[in-house]
């Protein structure tokens, strides 16, 4: 779910509201649904879904109409929806093939009390409301939605930056093959206890402290930072406390980080006295206290109000990106869950999923992509997601000032 700020964009036709939705989400999209909650005219934010393709059965339209109902009865200020379905396919196509999931999304949504306030085809070569009296066969021409005024205004609220696509995230940008070759030997010699001094010597070496490291880390760009500190940072991350510990220090900040600390201490403490492994020891304190058992493991799935913190989350993912594609395929997966966690922690489930793929493809039975894996395939979504929402739309209904204004549509719903 996405709730960046925005100028307010004033819509009062079905072309013009499409023409800020871009804006409104950040990226553009494709293979899409796109859930809109409003408070009275007002939008704010967008919810996107996988679209499924169009011969699934009726139980896949039921799952993603309970997954969006969901959501949005979290959104305390959230008295209406729009829906929009963007598709690849021709309109004749997507408009006839998808009309069952919306029709069920409309159904459930009125009877939980929402006013579904129109819903729209975006295909390929043209557009038009589910909702319109006698659309045409072809649908509107795409360029009614491009020539809105309202197209130029989101454009200029956004400084004329290109949008990304919706998945331009889930892709490791392309490595250099001297990086990657320094950083390979680099974590090489740090498993092995060395570094290389300047004239290429080995000495011995130890891993810094986890919680300095992770603030000196964010410190600097990606692209700035050294080979070597990218070789701390993987070789951290092959010990499961250090990785758990970073992840939730780069979102939430070092007090979170030492928190986290304290509580893998206090782990250690029992697998000694236990004798068993530590995941036995985890998995008997959960079966005995459940995940209350243990702070960082409610807010691993998502559980709380902390906020984290996007411009740390941002720089972090930058720095994961760029170390991950510089990495053998076996060192990743670690790096991978890390980054995963952090791009849902902000509510980014596609890219989240697709780093997550990629960390199972490569070991099938690593335990926190397989556990981060579930709560991504059950659609959950972190609660501060809406605790930010919900903050952010207190006032919506009364305020000046939001997002985009919704007038009423000159077309009946069917």
């Amino acid at each position: 779910m996405h709730n960046d700020e925005l100028t307010i964009l004033r819509s009062s036709t079905g072309a013009d509201f499409l023409a800020t939705l871009p804006a409104l989400i950040g990226h553009t999209v494709t293979d899409s649904l796109l859930v809109i909650p409003f408070a009275g005219k007002r939008a704010h934010g967008v919810m996107r879904i996988d679209l499924p393709p169009a011969s699934v059965h009726a139980t896949v339209h039921d799952r993603i109409a309970s997954l969006a109902l969901g959501a949005m009865s979290r959104i305390h200020w959230c008295d209406g929806v729009m829906f929009a379905v963007y598709t690849e396919e021709t309109f004749p196509a997507g408009f006839a093939g998808h009309e069952r999931l919306i029709a069920r999304l409309d159904e459930r949504f009125e009877e939980a009390g929402f006013q579904v306030k129109d819903a729209y085809c975006v295909a390929a070569d043209g557009w038009c409301s589910w909702y319109q009296d006698d659309p045409p066969f072809d649908g509107h021409p795409l360029q009614e939605i491009t020539a809105s005024p309202l197209a130029a205004q989101a454009a200029r609220a956004r400084a004329g930056d290109e949008l990304p696509r919706h998945d331009a995230q889930t892709t490791l940008p392309a490595p250099d093959p001297d990086t990657a070759l320094a950083l390979t030997l680099a974590v090489e010699d740090l498993l092995a206890g060395v570094e290389r001094d300047a004239f290429g010597v080995p000495v011995a070496a130890a891993l810094p402290d986890s919680i300095d490291f992770v603030e000196r880390l964010l410190q600097r760009d990606a692209a700035e930072t050294p080979v070597a500190r990218l070789a701390q940072l993987t070789a951290l991350s092959l010990q499961r406390s250090h990785r758990d510990e970073m992840m939730l220090q780069m979102a939430f900040g070092r007090k979170m980080g030492r928190r986290a600390r304290r509580e893998n201490e206090r782990m250690l403490a029992k697998q000694a006295a236990s004798g068993l492994s530590m995941d036995d020891t985890v998995r008997a304190e959960l079966d005995t206290h459940g995940a209350a058992a243990f702070d960082m493991a409610e807010l691993i799935i998502g559980e709380g109000a902390t906020q984290p913190r996007p411009a740390r989350i941002s720089r972090a993912v930058g720095i994961l990106r760029h170390t991950i594609t510089h990495l053998p395929i076996e060192l990743r997966p670690d790096l991978l869950c890390m980054l995963a966690w952090l791009n849902w922690a902000l509510g980014s489930s596609t890219v989240a999923g697709a780093h997550l793929d990629a960390a199972l493809a490569i070991d099938p039975e690593h335990g926190m992509a397989t556990i981060l894996q579930s709560l991504v395939t059950a659609g959950k979504i972190p609660q501060w997601i809406f605790t930010r929402y919900n903050n952010a739309g207190a006032a919506l209904r009364h305020s000046q000032s939001g997002r985009i204004t919704r007038e009423p549509a000159a077309a009946t719903r069917r």
